[in-house]
Formats: C-alpha cells, sequence, structure tokens
C-alpha cells in the first residue's frame, strides 16, 4: 500500500500512525501527477481527496491509468454545499460554516457531479451511495467548522474580534444546552476499471 499526499505535514503524521504497518509506504506527490508507472495497483481510494483537488478530472485520469484491468476505484467525499448548523433562517454560525467551505474546498458540488465524471473517465460505476454525517451533543467536528469559519470572517475584514469571538461562544453554548445541530451529506462511490 502506497499512500500520497501533497503536504509533507500530513504524510508525517500518517507515517506516525502508520508506524507498526509493515507493508505502507507513503510519498509526497499529487494525485494529478503520480509518480507510478501504468497498471501499478489494484485498488485506488480517494478519501475525502477530490473535493480538495483543483481540476479532480486529472486526478480520475490518472487513478485510471495507475489501475490494472478490473482494477478498482473507490471515492468517498463530502457534499459540502449540504454543510448546515443553522437552526432556522438567518443564523449567524451559518455564515461562519459557508466561509469555512468556501475557503477550504475548491468545489462543494463535486459529489453531486462525481458519477458523471468517473464515468467520463473510463470506468463503470458498482455503487454510488449517500451517507449523513451528523453532530448534535460534543460537535467535535463541526465546531471547529464555525471556529474556523470565524477565523476566515474575521481575518478577511466581515468582522472583528468580538463579532468572532462571540459565534464561537454561542456555538459551544448550543452544545452545552443540547441545542446542537450540524450536517454534511457525504457519498461513497466504487468503480471498476473495465478489462
Amino acid at each position: 500500500m502506497v499512500g500520497v499526499d501533497v503536504a509533507p505535514s500530513l504524510l508525517g503524521k500518517a507515517r506516525e500512525l502508520a508506524a507498526a504497518l509493515t507493508n505502507v509506504t507513503f510519498r509526497e506527490a499529487d494525485a494529478r501527477r503520480l509518480p507510478f508507472e501504468d497498471e501499478t495497483f489494484d485498488v485506488a481510494v480517494f478519501g475525502s481527496t477530490l473535493i480538495h483537488v483543483p481540476g479532480p478530472e486529472r486526478a480520475l485520469t490518472v487513478a485510471f491509468r495507475v489501475l490494472r484491468p478490473l482494477g478498482s476505484l473507490a471515492a468517498f467525499d463530502g457534499d459540502y454545499a449540504t454543510t448546515t448548523v443553522a437552526l432556522g433562517d438567518h443564523d449567524p454560525l451559518q455564515a461562519c460554516a459557508d466561509a469555512m467551505m468556501a475557503n477550504s474546498v475548491h468545489d462543494r458540488w463535486l459529489r453531486r457531479r462525481l458519477p458523471a465524471l468517473v464515468r467520463g473517465g473510463g470506468f463503470d460505476i458498482e455503487l454510488f451511495r449517500s451517507q449523513r454525517f451528523v453532530e448534535t451533543t460534543e460537535a467535535e467536528y463541526m465546531l471547529t467548522i464555525i471556529e474556523r469559519g470565524a477565523d476566515i470572517l474575521r481575518g478577511s475584514g466581515h468582522i472583528g474580534d468580538e463579532a468572532a469571538g462571540a459565534l464561537r461562544a454561542e456555538a459551544h453554548r448550543r452544545v452545552d444546552v443540547g441545542a446542537f445541530f450540524g450536517h454534511i451529506a457525504y457519498g461513497s462511490l466504487i468503480a471498476r476499471k473495465p478489462s
């Protein structure tokens, strides 16, 4: 198994987590330009990745190239256009979620186009399913989205330090009183390279 990422910091963390595994290596590389020979792998996995890749079509073309005939492609990504923390119309926390998504993914709508992109890349789709991610109590992941979004809004000059702090405090208050809601739809796709 070979793990690939463009970020040295993420590769360092992956190496640390996989230190006991002898059959796993890691390479710094871009999914759109993998340094592997044609038909090298049996499986290619994109785990919450394609949404962060500019030109995901190229990454799928490269995956097709490095897969052996009948090799499998697995992709799991968020439909980040569904990201919500709103409890009603004009919820100010939603502005934080929207700012975070606008600044952390290249195409919030990619998951909706993914089946067409995969078929266009020459693959045969075997499965395409939707899952949901919901947090209502501890809200560990969704709180990071709100906090990062508040920082983005502050950094862009849309709000000041006091408003950013108030938005963070409101998110934590909702968690504390059991009134928090956060949701993102996700999708899983499995496809095969024809023989």
